[in-house]
């Protein structure tokens, strides 16, 4: 049987779709059909489903594709294996959001990249991460949004805690002493219905005098910090993101008095990647990075 074909068999039952398969293994689309269909030729059944106009595999498809899990995992394995042994090269990505990515993992992963110099390490920093991870063009993720799934592994690595923040000059010119000074205040979140801010209403009393002027959107963490540090408003982030400035007083936290809900940031990645000693490591050293 045609080892190669019997790849793309694999990576198109778990991409489920000739489009994503065909990107995954650099392949026309016409490439990988023609690829599925020699095999059936050559197995003498069908192994695609094609009544059905959703993606699905035939019973004999579902056993194969269990089957080559095993072959594949093994094979991939034992070439890391190898790798490591002789410090060949070993290829990462990983996937976070654009702030925790670019302000922690970046930042904080010379010294492992300096111990394992055999790795070659990407980064994928966006939101939507999980269609990437469940088809293998991520590595790693570290996400605050929840992903359940039965293939993967899920670490937790901290709590991510939220301030609320303005300039002094902002405090002063808008005399915010109590919740009630924001109804004259103009806050900058992701989005106009304030679901950016949930953290924080969520936790507030129901009596609570809560009220604003404006909103005005801005689409990144980064961009929110860099308009309330230009007085453009009231803002709302991570609290890692502005330590600095927290220190340096160039922002104020305003109401640290509320506890505001805090999100849960986990590590996710397959089983299979889990159980390699390489990943065991990245992910030893991703807990140890401190959020400065």
């Amino acid at each position: 049987m045609d080892l190669n074909k019997l790849k793309i068999f694999y990576t198109l039952a778990g991409t489920k779709s000739y489009t994503r398969c065909a990107d995954r293994l650099y392949l026309t689309q016409s490439a990988v059909s023609h690829a599925i269909k020699k095999l059936e030729t050559d197995l003498g059944f069908n192994l695609i489903d094609r009544a059905n106009r959703q993606f699905r595999l035939t019973r004999q498809g579902e056993f194969l594709s269990t089957r080559c899990a095993g072959i594949f995992d093994c094979i991939e394995e034992t070439l890391e294996y190898l790798a490591q042994e002789a410090y060949l090269p070993i290829s990462i990505t990983l996937g976070a959001p654009v702030e925790f990515g670019s302000s922690v993992l970046i930042k904080g992963m010379t010294p492992f990249l300096k111990k394992h110099t055999y790795v070659h390490m990407d980064f994928d920093l966006r939101s939507d991460l999980l269609p990437s991870l469940l088809t293998d063009k991520l590595n790693l993720v570290v996400d605050c949004v929840p992903h359940i799934h039965q293939d993967l592994v899920v670490i937790p690595l901290l709590r991510e805690e939220y301030v609320v923040i303005a300039t002094p000059q902002y405090i002063k010119d808008k005399k915010i002493v109590t919740m009630k000074d924001l109804r004259g205040c103009n806050l900058l979140s992701f989005d106009r219905n304030l679901g950016w801010w949930k953290n924080f209403i969520n936790a507030l009393d129901h009596n609570a005098d809560f009220g604003f002027d404006f909103i005005t959107t801005i689409s990144s963490v980064r961009g929110i910090i860099n308009g309330t540090l230009e007085s453009l408003g009231v803002g709302f982030v991570p609290r890692y993101t502005v330590l600095r400035e927290l220190k340096q007083g160039e922002l104020n936290e305003l109401f640290p008095e509320i506890e505001t809900l805090n999100d849960q940031i986990n590590i996710y990645l397959k089983k299979r990647n889990y159980e390699k000693k390489i990943f065991r490591d990245l992910i030893r050293h991703i807990k140890s990075l401190t959020l400065t």
